[in-house]
């Protein structure tokens, strides 16, 4: 019989009667050599002035597409796209390029972005190219160039920025504002011309400047009822605009020497 090849790892499948006197070393190889790359696998791959790679991928031999880990470098001319075998396979993708890069099965209709300077986790089936997009960012404390990141972004701790650039917050109108926001956010709103934050009641100005139609700076404005009790800070005073109404069992507490004037 003929020797054939498993159809994810391409190891050696050996028929009855096959490598007489020598199978035994097949199969070392197979269980020392290329089933260790299935599963504890790092290949190092080069993109320097390249923006595609094909995995390679061979019966019964080491190739690039047999390893759990792959680790891409250097300088590509373009956004690169990585061509992955149609084969169930989870990688390992260490994108230690500057440019977005572009996993994709051979002959698939989905595929999945992993940011430059990003570690991140994927799996390719028969077909397409799936997993964590955002994936988790690698050991490097510091990272040179942009981060693109096209969702959500969790970051569990806290996030340092360096340099002398910026960093770019969402934009678009009040429209535009998510559908369920969460204590915290932020964005710049096109319609108002003022960057705004949500308070977990509602969407306000950052920093409490004024605002007004368009990119007016005109209207500083307060609500006119306290529900929840409030003691002004020590060494300031407070001014809002009446009238204002205290709910029940909420208090005002101004400390001696401190002053809250309603107009």
């Amino acid at each position: 019989m003929t020797t054939t090849y498993s159809p994810s790892l391409k190891l050696s499948l050996l028929g009855t009667g096959d490598q007489s006197g020598t199978w035994g070393t097949t199969t070392n190889y197979n269980l020392g050599t290329l089933l260790e790359q299935a599963i504890t696998g790092v290949q190092a791959i080069s993109l320097s002035g390249i923006s595609a790679y094909t995995l390679t991928n061979l019966n019964g031999v080491a190739d690039d597409a047999r390893n759990l880990c792959l680790i891409f470098s250097g300088t590509p001319s373009a956004a690169p796209t990585i061509t992955a075998p149609a084969q169930n396979k989870l990688y390992v993708i260490v994108n230690n390029t500057t440019q977005n890069l572009t996993m994709v099965a051979s002959g698939g209709a989905i595929s999945l972005v992993v940011p430059a300077l990003t570690t991140a986790q994927c799996y390719c089936d028969a077909a397409n190219v799936s997993g964590n997009g955002i994936g988790f960012y690698s050991a490097q404390t510091t990272a040179a160039g942009n981060w693109n990141v096209g969702g959500n972004l969790t970051v569990a701790g806290n996030g340092i920025f360096s340099g002398t650039g910026a960093v770019t917050l969402p934009v678009g109108t009040t429209a535009q504002e998510p559908a369920s926001p969460t204590a915290g956010m932020i964005r710049f709103n096109l319609q108002t011309s003022q960057f705004e934050g949500y308070n977990g009641a509602t969407w306000a100005s950052v920093g409490g400047g004024a605002t007004g139609g368009g990119g007016d700076q005109v209207f500083v404005q307060n609500q006119a009822i306290v529900t929840t009790s409030y003691t002004l800070s020590t060494g300031f005073n407070a001014e809002s605009v009446g009238p204002i109404t205290v709910n029940a069992g909420a208090t005002v507490t101004i400390p001696a020497g401190q002053r809250w004037v309603v107009f």
